[in-house]
Order: structure tokens, then sequence, then C-alpha cells
């Protein structure tokens, strides 16, 4: 039957609406070839029985509308092809019938009978496929068609093998002409993919990539850089490396085949390169840092040993090997510490209890466990402090320090502390026996001066009355100055114990003792809500009222004395960066004020600002003051301006130990 009368055929039974002329299905079905019809997508619209049976389908499982790729599929499985193979063979199956086209070829379905067939595509895109039993002489043609088509598809595996690899692969010819390639291969040449073709000479393309500036030379020129190239691509052996101008790092490894050819392989080894020259830095920091690590610990002022978790040596500087008279050839890395301190004992550094004591300290699991420190005794006079503080691994760092000095220092230190304390007892036993003692002689010129003015006024002349009188003031001064003295040193011989103290109850107090002195200067004293914080009540009241009563008294003769107190709680830290809860207190008159120059005076002992003339006082009030505040942990500060007034600044910590009261 001819195309024209198959063509025919194929439009009777496109699809439609309208019945199938039951002539033309007779026909269809009555011919002596396997006969098959597929729409222009390929989908079966009707096969014949003979088709059906040399192809070996059975009708149930081929309904109309079966797409030809299924089709193919099937066949292609039931020879046992596998997977990547068959759909690689489809593909190229289905590039090959273009409209208009014929494709013939040999096939041998699973009856093991070979059929030849032929797939016409129409120019309306409908497909034809015709199957008839082959004839013993197209055996071999077929068997070569086959063959061929095997040698395609192995050809088509092997460059999708090779597409995928991640490493660039060539093969040159014995001419040194390009065969075949990779699409890596071409991706790790960038400066001459455009030359990379089948019969392409190597040498060609090398000199033009290092003419286009696409390879680095390696320092070399040119001419010398091409020559070393060409000898290693014709005399392969180890791999080599060489970077691409755009930063990129290739490492090339060629073989010769028997016939003379060249496979060669190129790889990415950027990431590589990155790494070897981190680890090169790296290495480079390190040799640096322990450079300057052995500078540092060899110029501490300290001797320095590590040891593992058996107690030997890893490492020590050349400070520990001078303190103790150690060989560098003798204490090295690995010797143990018993044989160290034996060592030192040969040397007589120690007294045998010494070093046994030493030793059975380091060797103490639990004082291995927690930092410590020791003093060593050497037979030589000095004293070594040993710190030892314990590592992650179960090692130790130890630290030697001669303290021989310092010892001495402190030795020296605690004699003049205990002289010190004997003086300070002594004072204020003097001050107090002496204040006591004083005052029976002042009260006998007193009372013989008051007997004088009684009993003889009327027989004294005018100027024996001016003596006694002078007298009498300056046994009354005497009096004040010696009740200030006692009053300075009974901050300390007579403090009470610290106790909550409400200080609005100390300052109500205060003032209903100097209520007097308050109306005749026709002052007023001013204040808010005042804390309850631990302290001393009587020395808060002795405080609070040498402060009132010395804004009173140096006050302004034109204006009438105010004195405002007023608390504010602050916090301060610590040398630990610990936060403290402080009180700060403020005492602020409109008095006659100072020049700040003069204000660390005001609180020395005996110091005055002014003449007894103009004011009264002994100048230790002040003084008493800070005395009070310095017990209390506190400090005082003062800021004056003249003729506008003084302000007094005291900051006490809000929290005190609470003292047990004692009979001393």
């Amino acid at each position: 039957m001819g195309d024209t009368a198959l063509d025919n055929i194929a439009e009777q039974f496109e699809p439609r609406s309208d019945a199938i002329d039951p002539i033309l299905i007779d026909v269809f079905d009555g011919v002596d070839f396997g006969l098959a019809v597929f729409d222009s997508h390929l989908n079966l619209i009707r096969a014949n029985a003979l088709y059906l049976e040399l192809c070996g389908y059975r009708r149930e499982d081929v309904p109309v509308g079966t797409p030809l790729k299924l089709l193919m599929q099937r066949a292609l499985s039931a020879q046992g092809q596998v997977a990547s193979d068959i759909e690689t063979s489809i593909a190229t199956t289905l590039l090959r019938l273009k409209v208009g086209g014929t494709h013939k070829f040999r096939f041998e379905p699973v009856s093991g009978q070979f059929i030849t067939v032929t797939r016409h595509r129409n120019p309306d895109g409908n497909l034809i496929e015709t199957v008839q039993e082959a004839s013993d002489g197209d055996h071999d043609a077929d068997r070569a068609g086959q063959l061929k088509h095997i040698a395609e598809t192995a050809h088509s595996r092997m460059m999708h093998a090779l597409d995928t690899m991640i490493d660039g692969f060539a093969l040159y010819d014995p001419d040194d002409r390009l065969v075949f390639y990779n699409q890596k291969y071409v991706e790790l040449n960038p400066h001459i993919a455009d030359l990379i073709k089948p019969g392409a000479h190597y040498e060609t393309m090398l000199r033009e990539g290092i003419a286009r500036g696409g390879m680095k030379t390696q320092g070399m020129d040119k001419e010398t850089f091409i020559k070393w190239r060409l000898h290693q691509h014709f005399n392969p052996g180890e791999a080599h490396e060489h970077q691409l101008e755009d930063g990129r790092w290739i490492r090339v490894l060629e073989k010769q085949t028997d016939d003379g050819s060249i496979v060669g392989t190129r790889s990415d080894i950027t990431e590589l390169k990155n790494r070897e020259l981190e680890v090169q830095q790296i290495s480079g920091v390190l040799d640096k840092t322990n450079g300057q690590f052995d500078i540092a610990i060899n110029n501490m002022i300290q001797g320095l040993c590590m040891f593992d978790s058996d107690q030997k040596l890893i490492l020590c500087n050349r400070q520990y090997l001078e303190m103790y008279g150690f060989s560098a050839e003798v204490v090295k890395p690995g010797i143990s510490l018993s044989d160290i301190m034996r060592y030192s004992i040969s040397l007589g550094n120690y007294r045998e209890q010494d070093a046994q004591a030493a030793l059975k300290a380091r060797h103490d699991p639990d004082k291995l466990k927690k930092q410590t420190t020791i003093k060593q005794f050497l037979r030589d006079g000095r004293v070594m402090a040993v710190m030892n503080k314990p590592m992650p691994n179960g090692g130790s760092i130890a630290t030697y320090q001669d303290i021989t000095v310092i010892e001495q220092h402190d030795i020296t230190l605690m004699a003049y502390t205990k002289k010190l304390e004997r003086s300070n007892r002594e004072l204020q036993d003097f001050a107090y026996v002496a204040s006591h003692d004083l005052q029976e002689p002042l009260r006998k010129i007193e009372a013989f001066g008051d007997r004088l003015l009684h009993k003889h006024s009327d027989k004294l002349p005018d100027d024996g009355k001016m003596f006694i009188d002078r007298m009498q003031n300056a046994a009354m001064r005497m009096r004040q100055l010696i009740n200030d003295l006692l009053s300075y040193s009974r901050v300390t011989t007579k403090a009470k114990p610290f106790k909550n103290v409400d200080l609005n109850e100390v300052l109500e107090g205060v003032l209903s003792d100097i209520q007097m002195r308050i109306q005749d200067s026709g002052g007023k004293v001013e204040f808010g809500e005042l804390p309850v914080f631990i302290a001393d009540p009587t020395q808060m009241r002795q405080l609070f009222q040498n402060l009132i009563s010395n804004a009173l008294k140096f006050r302004k003769p034109d204006v009438d004395p105010v004195v405002k107190i007023t608390a504010t709680a602050v916090k301060h830290e610590d040398e630990s960066g610990n936060a403290l809860d402080f009180w700060r207190f403020e005492i602020a008159d409109n008095g006659i004020g100072f020049d700040n120059q003069y204000k660390e005076q005001i609180f020395t002992i005996f110091q005055r600002l002014h003449g007894r003339v103009e004011f009264e006082g002994t100048g230790i009030g002040l003084a008493t003051c800070r005395k009070i505040v310095e017990r209390h942990e506190g400090v005082i500060d003062a800021e004056g301006v003249p003729d506008v007034g003084a302000t007094f600044i005291i900051e006490l910590p809000a929290v005190q130990k609470i003292e047990e009261e004692t009979d001393s």
C-alpha cells in the first residue's frame, strides 16, 4: 500500500465526532502487515491485530490514546535495558521523527522474531508505523544498524558521564589534537573557551591562552613557560598546579596511552589552596605567637612551670632555673616533679623534711583540684611563694616568686604595727587620764579665784582684779579644751556598738539640747524626713550637734542664721564594680562661709581659720566630726563661699555590721 493510501487511512481515523466508516476499518484490519496510526501528539489512534501480534502486545494493554513513548518504554524494558539507556534511546528516536521524514530500523521484540519497523511522519504531524517480519537479507544490515545504535548509545552515555564529572577531562590524539572533552574542561579554561573544539591543537591553545593573559607564567618569561609546559605535556608524570589570572588554582594530571594519545584531567583546587594559605598564615601566626610566648615567659620576674596530669614537666622558664640553681640539661620537659625535688635537695636548696612536705602537698588529689599557695623556706634564707593553679586537663601551672624582701618587710611592718598600737593605746590612755587629772587643778584655780574676788575684791587694785579675771577666763578655756580633747579621744575609747538609729529622733534630741542657743541667735533649723540606718547613736548625736552648733556660731552679725539639713540615698561602686548603698547628708548654712583652699585645714585638730576674739572654740569640734565619720567608714567634706555660707557633706554606708555591746 502506498504512502497516499496510508495517509488517507490516517485521515479517516483522526478522532472526530462522527462515526468511522466500517469499510475503512475492514481495510485497516485486513492488510498483511502490522499497522498503527498515531496523532500529531504521538498518541495511538488505532492499531490492527497483526501490529499487536508482531510487537508482542495484548489488545487490553494498548487502548486508544496510548502514547508512543510508553510503547517504546515497554519494548525496551522487555529487552532488559536499564532505565537511563531507555530514556536516552527514546529521546534519540523522537528527535528523528521529523515532519515529512521516514525512519526505518530492525528490532527484536520479546517473541525473538526480528521485525522491520518503518515510521513516517505526515505533514499534519500524524505518525504511521508499519511492522513486518524481517527477511534474512535484512539481518546483517539490521545488525549493523543495531551495532551503530549501540555505539551511539555508548558514546552518548560516555559523554553524559564525562559531563557529570566535577573535573575537566580532555583526550588528545597522537598528533596532539583534541578528540573530545567535557563541559568542565571548558569552564576551567575560560580564556580559550572559543578555541576548544575537536581538532584544536594543544600548543596553539596554550600559546593563545598565555597571549590573552588568562594564565600566570609562575615568574617565567612566556617562551620559557611554554617550553616547560609542553615538556610536561609530552612527558606526563606527577600532577602540577598553575594559577589562572582570575585567581583560581588548577591541578593538571596527564597520562599517555599506548597509542601516544594524552588523557588529561583538570581539577579546581582554589578552595584547597586557600585553606593551605590559611594554614600557612595560621602557622606563621602560631610561630610568631610561640616566639612571643617564649620571650614573655623567659622575661617574667617569677619562675614558671607547667606540669601534665602525671606531674611531669611540660615547660619551664629561665627564671625558674636560675631561682633554684637548676641545670637546663637536667630540668627539662619530661622530668617528674619528684625527680626535680630530689635534684633540688642534692643542690642543698631544702631540708629533707621540707622537700617531702612539698611533694606530699603537690600529690594531694584534693589540693591539685584547687588553687593553692605555699611558702618555701630555703636553706640560704630565701622565701619562695609557690602558687599552684589547676588546668582543666588535670595538669597544673606553678609560679614561683622570691618574697624574701616582702617577708622581711612584713615582719618589720608587724613590729611597727604592734609598736603603733601600743603607742596609740598609751596616747589614748594619756589623753583620758590627763583630761581627768587636769580637771582638779582647774577647779582649784577657779575656786581660789572666786574666793579672791568675793572676799578680797575691796582690797585688790584694779589691775589685780583684771589679772584674776583673765586667769578665770584662761581656766574656763582650759576646761573647754580638756573637755573637747576628752570628747575627741572617746570617739574610739568610749565608742558604742552599731545598731538601728532613727536620725529623726536623734535630731529632735540635738535641737532640744541647743534650743536656747538657737533662740539667742534668732536662727532656725530646717529638715525633712531622715533615714533609719545602722550607726552609733551617741556619735550620730554628737556629729549633728557639732555641725549645727558650728553653723549657728559662724553666722553673719546682721543676718539670722538658717541651717538646712537634707538626706539623699546614693550608690557608689567598690573596686570590684559592686554597687553599694550610701546616705548623703548635707548641712548647709547662710553664715560667713570660708575659702575652699582652707577646707582641709578646718578638719585638723587645733586648726582655726578665725581668732578666739572673733569666735570662741578650741579647733577640735570638726576634727571630732571627721573621726566619727571615719569610724563609720564614711567620708566628710565641706564647700564654702565667703560671706555666702558653708555646706558640710557627709556620706555614710547604709548598711553596717551590727555589733554586740560588750563591757569594755
